[in-house]
């Protein structure tokens, strides 16, 4: 899949996409100096979408969450985490998106949710001290801090404010994936798709200036496999919005031209 670019990635000035993708120990100590400068710039709470839990911190709080982690880089399709491994550190989403994956006993995956910049993933297994539940995968590029177990305890303990920031994170987490499970006892296969299209185009949609229409780097059979629906499922729903001027489609492509209709059949916990 191509590259993707997340609409929140920082700017050319911006000190994340300074950091070189050969991370060596010796750059460590500058460039989580520079996480800690643009952490702590002006505006830099904007960059973070607020639902997130960099989103909901404070500054100083997100500041050393920030110059706590290795930055590392994932490629599409490679894996975070993985289902059963033992959970001693966690990962803060800088850019990209991963879906957040689980095995059944027959070998049959669910994709349970989609995490993109500022979200946690693994913070489950650290926190309670037991093996992974899911699976965790790069969607295109991703960027993430690595933060071991006891640095991210001993900052959220040295902090009231943050300690309750996780509580309402994972109550947040926990409150969205019970009631879309129950909605999706409700959706056929439009409905998913289209739920995932606005997540999509919600982390990863570039906005054209003239027509703002919001272009997603995807393919068709990427997507249905976000949706958790067939390839030629997928296609079929795709080509009846795009009958009805919704979408359109390139190689590689998918273009939103309606992005209030998405939204008024999305399920939006």
């Amino acid at each position: 899949m191509n590259r993707v670019r997340s609409r929140y990635q920082c700017t050319r000035s911006g000190k994340i996409d300074s950091v070189p993708s050969s991370f060596s120990p010796l750059a460590a100590p500058a460039a989580r100096a520079r996480l800690r400068e643009a952490a702590l710039s002006p505006g830099a709470h904007d960059q973070w979408p607020l639902g997130t839990f960099v989103g909901r911190l404070a500054a100083d709080d997100r500041a050393a969450l920030l110059s706590a982690g290795t930055l590392i880089r994932f490629s599409d399709d490679q894996i975070l985490l993985v289902q059963g491994d033992a959970g001693d550190f966690l990962y803060v989403l800088v850019s990209g998106l991963v879906k957040v994956i689980v095995a059944a006993s027959s070998g049959v995956e669910t994709t349970l949710a989609l995490r993109s910049r500022g979200d946690l993933v693994g913070e489950f297994a650290l926190l309670d001290e037991q093996p992974r539940t899911a699976t965790a995968r790069a969607v295109g590029d991703v960027a993430a801090l690595r933060i071991g177990g006891a640095a991210f305890m001993s900052i959220a303990g040295g902090s009231p404010a943050m300690q309750a920031t996780v509580t309402r994170y994972l109550l947040a987490k926990m409150r969205a994936s019970t009631e879309r499970r129950a909605a999706e006892r409700l959706w056929d296969a439009k409905e998913r798709l289209v739920q995932v299209l606005y997540e999509l185009a919600r982390v990863l949609g570039e906005v054209d200036s003239v027509g703002g229409a919001v272009k997603i780097p995807i393919t068709q059979g990427d997507l249905g496999d976000l949706a958790g629906v067939a390839v030629s499922t997928a296609e079929r729903v795709l080509a009846d919005l795009r009958r009805h001027g919704v979408i359109r489609t390139r190689y590689r492509e998918i273009i939103i031209n309606d992005m209030p209709y998405l939204d008024s059949i999305r399920f939006s916990a």
